[in-house]
């Protein structure tokens, strides 16, 4: 069996000093590569995404690097979600190729991070992500019973260390795999939180505190003899109750189909069909333009009827103006105190309701005229 002479460009031995196994084939050289070309590309992506400071998890300097991301683990949940078996065959093949892929040593860990740090170089981004490729898929497996496409999830992890790489700071002595961690976690959970559900919770920092903690926070509320209500389980995350309400009524949502049919599974109505719209309810928008043109044609014949220049002042300009003038301004006018002022736009209010009894009829109800 022919061995291998030509290593992909990531694992040559005259850039960074790494052994390829003495038993690889040419066929397994070929997996690393086309490992090598989906990691090119991932940080390719993040490349740009970071160049233009649009990273989504940013926090002040922590203790594991520069940055440190919001991370909670996943709940378990009692059945896996199914998978076709073409993703699980991809998975596999995947899996098996990235178990290829040699480890770094602490030394050249250390030294392709602090290339990426003073000198923003891509490639040595690259080999951090392409040599941890085993810590990616590990934890993208904790997460499998939470979305069915596990490719999905490796691709998710493999943006997580990409961030990663350009973050990390190997001069605090913290291992680049156990600061990704983190930024896989925090990667996971945003994808999860805004695919894993028809509603989303939004991604905020109440949200992925509870995404996966709700079920095991009420649990525990419960067991100490607490109810699981929003101001105990604010407490327990740290958040504002405002902030945690918005999000359990979102996770504790139902999710149902518009198309699912309500009442008989045949003749049924759509629920689609019975949910409010936008627009206003056309005979309640008919009756409401036919109401606004009789209390105008009112305003206007009461406004006619009124003989007193005082009188009338207080109604034109005061009472039924869109810019009013003030009772004060008219009394100064007028040479009449804001107390008689009111009085008289009282006793102007008392006659167009009389006036528009008149109009209308006995029967008019106007309980709902002159309420302020």
């Amino acid at each position: 069996m022919a061995r291998a002479t030509k290593p992909s460009e990531i694992l040559s031995p005259s850039q960074e000093g790494e052994v390829i196994e003495p038993e690889a084939e040419e066929s397994e050289l070929d997996d690393m590569h086309i490992l090598d070309m989906a990691t090119q590309a991932v940080i390719q992506q993040q490349r740009i995404r970071l160049a233009d400071n649009k990273s989504d998890w940013v926090r002040p300097q922590g203790l594991l690097g520069t940055q440190e991301p919001d991370v909670f683990e996943p709940e378990a949940k009692e059945e896996p979600l199914e998978t076709d078996e073409t993703s699980k065959d991809l998975y596999r093949s995947f899996v098996t190729r990235a178990s290829r892929i040699p480890r770094l040593s602490e030394e050249e860990e250390a030294a392709l991070g602090h290339k990426v740090m003073k000198y923003h170089d891509d490639e040595a981004a690259k080999k951090l992500v392409f040599h941890n490729m085993r810590l990616g898929i590990k934890m993208a497996h904790q997460y499998r019973r939470s979305w069915a496409n596990l490719m999905d999830l490796v691709q998710e992890a493999s943006t997580g260390m990409a961030i990663a790489a350009k973050k990390w700071d190997p001069s605090k002595g913290i291992r680049y795999g156990t600061y990704a961690a983190y930024w896989i976690r925090a990667q996971l959970t945003r994808f999860l939180m805004l695919n894993g559900r028809l509603i989303h919770t939004g991604n905020t920092r109440a949200g992925r505190k509870l995404y996966f903690a709700l079920p095991g926070i009420r649990r525990k509320l419960l067991a100490e003899g607490k109810s699981d209500s929003v101001e105990n389980i604010a407490k327990e995350v740290g958040e504002s109750p405002e902030e945690v309400a918005r999000v359990v009524q979102r996770l504790d949502a139902r999710e149902a189909s518009l198309a699912a049919k309500v009442g008989d599974s045949d003749g049924g109505q759509e629920l689609g069909d019975m949910l409010a719209g936008d627009e206003p309810d056309p005979e309640a928008h008919a009756a409401q333009q036919e109401l606004t043109s009789i209390i105008g044609s009112m305003v206007k014949g009461f406004a006619a009827s009124i003989e007193n220049e005082r009188d009338k002042a207080i109604w034109v300009q005061h009472l039924v103006s869109p810019d009013p003038v003030s009772l004060v301004a008219l009394g100064k006018e007028y040479g009449v105190s804001k107390q008689r002022m009111g009085q008289l736009a009282n006793r102007l209010k008392k006659q167009f309701r009389c006036y528009i009894i008149d109009q209308l009829g006995p029967h008019t109800q106007l309980s709902w005229l002159f309420e302020k």
